[in-house]
């Protein structure tokens, strides 16, 4: 029984890290590319982005003040990046190349906020 939990301990319990700035990037454009299509563009700009302890991009729905053990927090009313998606878009290739720069938006607050996420490298 003990290999049983220590399989399935080291397997599920352990948080999943990601290991360059390239993949927290990668993972950022999926999670905005599922809320525009889930939830709309603009509910997207009216919440915020928290970085956890594995290097995860989350998002919730509204502005929030503080995340347990978050590394950063960035409410996306915030960036002018964001400021674009307001208004409605019905072309994929401009939603493709708003949801890149704010991207790159993010990583920037990211970098500006959290130590560990600069101590990451650059790519995998």
């Amino acid at each position: 029984m003990g290999w049983m939990t220590a399989w399935f301990g080291a397997r599920w319990m352990t948080p999943a890290r990601m290991r360059s700035q390239q993949a927290v990037a990668e993972r950022a454009a999926k999670v905005i590319d599922k809320v525009i299509f889930d939830l709309g563009a603009a509910r997207l700009v009216q919440g915020t982005v928290h970085l956890d302890p594995g290097f995860r991009p989350r998002f919730h729905s509204s502005p929030i003040a503080a995340a347990p053990r978050a590394l950063a927090l960035v409410p996306l009313a915030q960036l002018a990046e964001a400021a674009p998606l307001c208004a409605p878009v019905a072309d994929p290739l401009a939603l493709e190349s708003h949801t890149a720069a704010l991207v790159a938006a993010l990583l920037r607050e990211f970098r500006a906020q959290s130590p560990r996420f600069r101590a990451l490298r650059e790519r995998a």
